[in-house]
C-alpha cells in the first residue's frame, strides 16, 4: 500500500509540474526560412501555386514512397487542394489566397493536430527572386512544449525543400 501511494504521489507531482511548465510557453510556433532563386518571381510563383508539381520538390513525399495523392479544386492558386494518405496518417494543403506573384498562403492539415499556416512571400532582386517561406500555428495547451522543438524539426525540411524548388527552378528552359 506504501508503494502505491509513493506511484501516486509521485504521478501527481510530475503532472503538476508538467501542466505548470506548458503554462509558460507559448502556443504560438513560427518557422521560417528564405532563399534566392536566380529566375523571375512568375516562375518560381508558378511551380508554388500549382500543388501538383509538389511531389517533385517538397522534401515530405520523398521521405515517404507509399503516399497516395488526390488533388481537387482548381489546378493552380486559391482553393486548389492536395490531399494524401501514407505512414504517418492523412493530410491535406490547399491554397488559401494568392497575390500574383507577390504571397501564397496555405493551410495544411495533417489528422488529429490543429492546422498549420504557411506564407511565402517573394520579392524580386538584381539576383532573382528573394523567397520568404514561413509555417505558424498553434498548438493544444498538453502539446506546447513540442513547439520548443520544432525549428529543429521542420527547419531542415522547409530549407531542404527551398532548396529543391531552387534546383528545379534554375534548371528550367528560360522563357
Amino acid at each position: 500500500m506504501n508503494a502505491l501511494k509513493q506511484i501516486l504521489k509521485w504521478t501527481l507531482i510530475c503532472l503538476l509540474a508538467f501542466c505548470t511548465f506548458n503554462l509558460f510557453i507559448s502556443a504560438n510556433y513560427k518557422i521560417q526560412r528564405t532563399i534566392t532563386i536566380n529566375v523571375p518571381a512568375y516562375v518560381v510563383f508558378e511551380e508554388v501555386t500549382d500543388l501538383q508539381t509538389w511531389p517533385t520538390w517538397a522534401t515530405w513525399w520523398q521521405k515517404d514512397t507509399t503516399i497516395t495523392i488526390e488533388y481537387t479544386g482548381a489546378r493552380y492558386g486559391v482553393n486548389s487542394k492536395i490531399s494524401w494518405t501514407g505512414i504517418d496518417g492523412f493530410g491535406s494543403l490547399k491554397i488559401t489566397a494568392v497575390s500574383f506573384t507577390d504571397s501564397v498562403n496555405t493551410e495544411l492539415n495533417f489528422e488529429g493536430m490543429p492546422p498549420v499556416y504557411g506564407i511565402w512571400n517573394f520579392k524580386e532582386t538584381d539576383e532573382g527572386t528573394y523567397i520568404t517561406w514561413r509555417m505558424k500555428g498553434e498548438m493544444p495547451f498538453f502539446m506546447r512544449f513540442m513547439t520548443m522543438f520544432f525549428n529543429d524539426m521542420l527547419g531542415p525540411d522547409i530549407e531542404a525543400g527551398l532548396q529543391a524548388l531552387k534546383a528545379k527552378c534554375e534548371s528550367m528552359p528560360s522563357r
